[in-house]
C-alpha cells in the first residue's frame, strides 16, 4: 500500500452479493491504521490494483509464531480470472520469505463462503477445527 494507491483500492468492491462475505477495504485499512502491527498490501495486475491483502502477526510471548491473513479480496471485475489464487501464493510466499521456519498463515471464511473454501483448500489451506466468530480457521503451515 502506498499513498499513490490507496484511494483506488478503497474503490475496489466485490460483488453485492459477496458484501457480507469480507470487509470493504476502508475498513481494512483503517483496521490497519488503529494496529500498527498490522501490514496492508495491495495487489496488483498489470500495474493496476485489483485486490486487497491484510496480514497480522500471530504471536508468543512477544514473539511471531505464524501469520493471520485477515483480508483477501479481488475485485469483481477481476474474479475468476486466477487473480485471488496468485494472491494467495504470493502472501505464502512473502510470509515464507520473511518468517522463520515452522511458521505458518492461517484465514478464517464463513461456512457458507463455498468459493473461498474451495481457493484455499485448493491452495493447501486446512481446516483446523477451530471455529472463531462463526468462521472456520484453516491453516497452511510454511
Amino acid at each position: 500500500m502506498t499513498a499513490d494507491n490507496y484511494a483506488a483500492v478503497i474503490a475496489l468492491d466485490v460483488a453485492p452479493e459477496q458484501r457480507d462475505l469480507v470487509a470493504a477495504n476502508v475498513r481494512s485499512l483503517a483496521d490497519a491504521y488503529a494496529y500498527p502491527a498490522a501490514q496492508p498490501y495491495a495487489v496488483v495486475h498489470a500495474g493496476e490494483p485489483v485486490g486487497f491483502v491484510l496480514l497480522f502477526p500471530l504471536t508468543e510471548d512477544e514473539t511471531v509464531i505464524g501469520w493471520n491473513l485477515v483480508r483477501l479480496m479481488v475485485d469483481q471485475r477481476f474474479q475468476r480470472r486466477g487473480v485471488g489464487g496468485a494472491a494467495l501464493e504470493a502472501t505464502v510466499e512473502l510470509v515464507r520469505a520473511t518468517s522463520e521456519p515452522g511458521r505458518f498463515v492461517q484465514l478464517s471464511v464463513l461456512p457458507h463462503n463455498a468459493g473461498a473454501l474451495a481457493l484455499y483448500a485448493a491452495h493447501g489451506f486446512r481446516p483446523t477445527g477451530e471455529v472463531v466468530d462463526g468462521e472456520r480457521v484453516l491453516r497452511r503451515d510454511l
